[in-house]
């Protein structure tokens, strides 16, 4: 088979997006002065939760072999660090450091929650608010402008921690547009709040990039690509880091053992 990659001298951009239930893969090329959109050549999208591991790289491979391509064609590869699952987190980036550290690609991490508001908020008379899933009752939460600009930073905390974000913002505007997969998970809470407050759901369409909208930010001028491996962004401790006494214990382990390992092993 003839690949195609001679079409493209530069070579290939790989996006991946591990952060929540949608496992996604985009892969195309940058855009030129006369088309500035990236070209998608191709994408695969699952929802796999708990399960990316057995779909992430052999579809990668399936992906670049359809293509007549080899992972050798990939240039550089743009991962969603976080904050979202840390399975899901920690299987992308390791793929991408894995690839990168055979064949040289660049690598730069892109942060899940300007991520969704990229598309949406441009096309908005209000403020944004995307807030996504953490786990049982606690949520991720970022506003934005209709610029896409972060109005601050990204917090992770309790449904009660999100709606003290929203009440001074709702005071200052006519409507408070929301978007994410916290939403989903939480309805009876954000309908709750919506009587009270002026807040419109865009709906779960936009809960998730479209495979266009990862190429188009993994390609995007101002996203920084080096050497050096992507460094996950986790919000929270790991629901295992938060019960490391008890599984120490069912493990024979003393807790104070078991903390000391955890901290050798963030030193390296």
């Amino acid at each position: 088979m003839t690949s195609i990659a001679s079409s493209f001298p530069d070579g290939l951009t790989l996006a991946i997006n591990g952060a929540e239930e949608r496992l996604q893969l985009a892969l195309g090329t940058p855009g030129t002065a006369d088309a500035p959109e990236a070209r998608l050549l191709a994408a695969q999208e699952w929802t796999v939760p708990g399960q990316s591991v057995r779909f992430l790289a052999p579809s990668l491979q399936a992906m670049l072999r359809a293509l007549g391509h080899e992972p050798r064609d990939v240039a550089r590869i743009a991962c969603v660090r976080g904050p979202g699952s840390f399975t899901g987190l920690r299987l992308s980036l390791a793929l991408a450091a894995g690839l990168s550290a055979v064949h040289g690609q660049l690598q730069a991490g892109m942060d899940h929650l300007p991520l969704l508001a990229r598309r949406a908020a441009p096309l908005l008379a209000g403020p944004l608010a995307v807030i996504t899933h953490s786990r049982r009752r606690q949520v991720y939460v970022q506003c934005f402008d209709n610029q896409s600009t972060p109005l601050g930073p990204p917090t992770s905390g309790t449904l009660e921690d999100a709606a003290g974000q929203l009440q001074p913002l709702a005071r200052q505007q006519n409507v408070i547009f929301l978007l994410g997969s916290g939403l989903r998970r939480n309805q009876a809470f954000f309908e709750d709040l919506a009587a009270r407050l002026p807040l419109r759901d865009l709906g779960p369409q936009w809960d998730a990039p479209s495979p266009q909208d990862l190429l188009d930010a993994a390609c995007a001028p101002d996203l920084e690509y080096s050497t050096n491996p992507v460094a996950p962004l986790y919000m929270r401790p790991s629901d295992a880091e938060e019960n490391l006494d008890a599984i120490a214990r069912q493990r024979g382990l003393e807790p104070a053992q078991a903390r000391e390992m955890l901290r050798r092993s963030r030193q390296g």
